[in-house]
C-alpha cells in the first residue's frame, strides 16, 4: 500500500500538495483505489481515490487512527551541515529510514555552509518516512552551537564526539545510558573548537568515540544514530 502526507488528517475531504499529486500519477493510481495517509504526527488515514485532474488529486477519508512510537525513547542529533548539500542531504534521508526523533543543524566556528534549506531537508524527510511506512515525522531546524546549548534540556544523556580524544573517551557502543532520551553532537569537517568542546563540557556533554577511523561528519552521524538506535532497541 502507498503512503502519501497531508499535514492536516482531521477532515474528510483531502486534496493531496502538488509534489504529492505528482508522487501519486507516477505510480498509476486511479479512481477508487484506497491509499494510506499519514500526517507526520501519528495519525494514518485510509482514503478512497475521489478524482484526478491535472496538479490535483482529491481523496475521502474513510478511516483514521492514531499509531503509537514505535520507540520509547527518543533520538536527537545535533550535527554541522556539511560543505556538500549532498551529503547533509543523504544523512536525513538514512537518519529518518534508521528511526531518529529530532535533528538539529548546528552552525558552529569551523561551519562552511551556514545556510540551510530547511523546508528542502523537511521534504526528504517526508519521503524517507513514507519510505519506511511511518506516520512520525522528524523535527528538524538549524541553530547555531551557541543557541543550541543555551536551549538544550538537561533531562537527557548528553555526548560529544570529536576527532582529538581517543585517550580519553568511552566508545559510544560501551558507554552507559541513563536516560531515555539521547542527545549527540557530531561536529563539521573542520571538528568543533577547543571552545566549544570546552563549552559542551560545561553544559555536562560526555566525550565518545565513535569507533577507531576519522569519519566524514555525515558518515559519523548515521553511525550514532545506528549504534544508538540499536542498544536502545535490542540491548
Amino acid at each position: 500500500m502507498d503512503y502519501y502526507y497531508h499535514p492536516d488528517l482531521f477532515t474528510d475531504h483531502i486534496k493531496l500538495s502538488i509534489e504529492e499529486a505528482k508522487h501519486f500519477k507516477v505510480l498509476h493510481h486511479k479512481r477508487d483505489d484506497e491509499v494510506f495517509l499519514t500526517d507526520g504526527k501519528g495519525t494514518l488515514a485510509k482514503a478512497t481515490v475521489m478524482g484526478i485532474e491535472k496538479g490535483s488529486v482529491s481523496l475521502f477519508v474513510i478511516e483514521r487512527k492514531k499509531e503509537e512510537r514505535a520507540r520509547d525513547f527518543s533520538l536527537h542529533i545535533a550535527i554541522a551541515p556539511t560543505k556538500n548539500r549532498d551529503r547533509v542531504e543523504w544523512f536525513v534521508e538514512k537518519a529518518v529510514e534508521i528511526g531518529v526523533e529530532q535533528i538539529t543543524l548546528i552552525i558552529c566556528d569551523r561551519s562552511e555552509r551556514p545556510r540551510i534549506d530547511i523546508n528542502r531537508l523537511e521534504r526528504i524527510a517526508i519521503s524517507a518516512m513514507k519510505q519506511s511506512q511511518t506516520a512520525w515525522l522528524p523535527k528538524i531546524s538549524c541553530c547555531s552551537f551557541v543557541e543550541f546549548m543555551h536551549h538544550i534540556s538537561d533531562d537527557s544523556d548528553k555526548f560529544i564526539a570529536w576527532c582529538g580524544m581517543k585517550s580519553l573517551s568511552k566508545q559510544l557502543f560501551q558507554v552507559p545510558f541513563h536516560s531515555q532520551n539521547i542527545t549527540i553532537l557530531i561536529g563539521p569537517e573542520g571538528d568543533f573548537s577547543p571552545q566549544e568542546i570546552e563549552f559542551a563540557k560545561t553544559h555536562h556533554f560526555q566525550e565518545v568515540l565513535l569507533g577507531n577511523k576519522r569519519l566524514r561528519t555525515e558518515t559519523a552521524g548515521l553511525y550514532a544514530c545506528t549504534v544508538i538506535t540499536a542498544r536502545m532497541e535490542f540491548g
